[in-house]
């Protein structure tokens, strides 16, 4: 496939991903013309950690688990991303060997922007640059975030925060809001550095109290403003 083939298969991807879709048309032109589709089943690892990477991946269906493996195998999960998320743009741009595990949780399709086209358009297009800076810090602050809640806040405040961050709502207790869990408990506990046991005994103290109700993998947050309370008291 063609640069040309590449621009007219990738372009109309781009307004779903936050990066790219405020840019100009002549700059994502020349991004797509350096991109490619690509395809990972359920279990699949996109990059492994201590690989080299010669561009960085945005995820256009499906989830996939950044984590972190110790020498003897266990695993701990530094983010789940969602459609729209990006990662490996680090490690692409700084030609450093990749930091994380990445694996398909799903079925998953990737847009892959390569690391040279993506430099030119650097140099030539200034918003370019600001995109990526974007990107690359929300990923700084989210994961400094994810290190002070981690280091300093208790196991049912973590939870809290995790059911307050991704819930969909008005900021009132008018409409119950629900936050459906991205992956298996044991990923979601793993991400929030709890047992999947923690985890779900925290879930169902909230429901015992009437904060939130439990339906397999989807939340219900019955009472926002209480459970922003037990966010902040711990």
């Amino acid at each position: 496939m063609n640069a040309d083939d590449r621009e007219k298969t990738c372009l109309p991807l781009f307004c779903d991903m936050p990066m790219l879709r405020d840019l100009q048309p002549e700059a994502q032109r020349f991004i797509a013309g350096g991109c490619h589709l690509r395809t990972a089943s359920k279990g699949r690892v996109v990059c492994e950690k201590g690989s080299q990477l010669d561009g960085f991946f945005f995820i256009v269906r499906g989830r996939i688990k950044l984590a972190v493996l110790s020498a003897d195998g266990s695993e701990r999960v530094i983010d789940i991303l969602l459609p729209g998320s990006s990662f490996g743009e680090s490690a692409a741009l700084l030609q450093q060997p990749c930091p994380t595990h990445a694996e398909a949780l799903c079925d998953t399709r990737l847009l892959f922007v390569d690391r040279e086209r993506l430099r030119q358009a650097l140099a030539r297009w200034p918003e370019v640059a600001f995109a990526v800076l974007g990107s690359v810090a929300r990923r700084v602050y989210d994961l400094t975030r994810n290190l002070e809640e981690c280091c300093l806040h208790s196991a049912r405040q973590r939870v809290a925060s995790f059911l307050l961050r991704d819930a969909s709502h008005d900021e009132t207790d008018s409409v119950p809001s629900a936050v459906e869990l991205p992956a298996a408990k044991v990923v979601v506990a793993s991400s929030l550095n709890l047992t999947a046991e923690t985890f779900s005994r925290e879930l169902h103290d909230l429901a015992r109290e009437g904060i939130v109700d439990i339906d397999r993998r989807t939340i219900r947050i019955l009472s926002v403003d209480r459970l922003r309370y037990r966010c902040c008291a711990g």
